[in-house]
């Protein structure tokens, strides 16, 4: 299935436009560090409205555990009970977190409150996250499913972990519904 991903940067998109455009599903930015995204509500609204699938990411700054599972915990707020078809994401691309030496740390902790809630959770990070083990794939949960971003003609992620659940490859930063600009993935059952 194709997805795309989305934040503050595509406001305005028409979400009739993007299902039309053959996009079966969308994960919406829902937070940054602990303060929930100021369009993540008219996005699900829009979502929703056209029959979409969803799912959600927080773009993580946490640099210790405590702080990640306040992340988490903002992100359950801002559910409201609802559970994301397409499950929560931890977004590890901040320069801090991927400079803290606990990046693996912050994620586990993240995934574990939400895992609590019965709702899926993995990580979205850049191939090179996994592979310099920066997010040390071997230390977490073998059920934990990872959304990889590999601007290439293929995902090499599965080649390297071959036993861990490669749910989702972002392939394109330069996507277009209508005029606005999307990154592009690629959604596995």
């Amino acid at each position: 299935m194709k997805v795309i991903d989305i934040s503050g940067w595509q406001e305005g998109i028409d979400f009739n436009a993007v299902k039309a455009a053959g996009i079966g599903g969308v994960i919406i930015k829902i937070a940054e560090g602990t303060s929930k995204d100021s369009d993540f509500d008219t996005f699900l609204q829009g979502v929703k409205d056209a029959g979409l699938l969803w799912g959600v990411y927080l773009f993580a700054h946490a640099v210790d555990t405590e702080t990640a599972q306040e992340e988490a915990q903002v992100v359950l707020d801002a559910l409201l009970g609802e559970v994301p078809p397409l499950g929560v994401w931890y977004d590890v691309e901040a320069p801090e977190v991927l400079q803290c030496g606990y990046a693996t740390d912050c994620a586990s902790a993240f995934i574990n409150v939400i895992n609590a809630q019965n709702i899926t959770c993995g990580v979205y990070a850049s191939e090179s996250t996994f592979e310099y083990g920066v997010i040390d794939v071997g230390s977490l949960a073998d059920y934990v499913p990872y959304w990889v971003a590999q601007y290439a003609n293929s995902c090499s992620f599965a080649d390297t972990f071959p036993n861990n659940k490669l749910q989702a490859w972002q392939y394109s930063q330069s996507g277009a519904i209508g005029n606005v600009n999307v990154d592009m993935d690629e959604w596995y059952d």
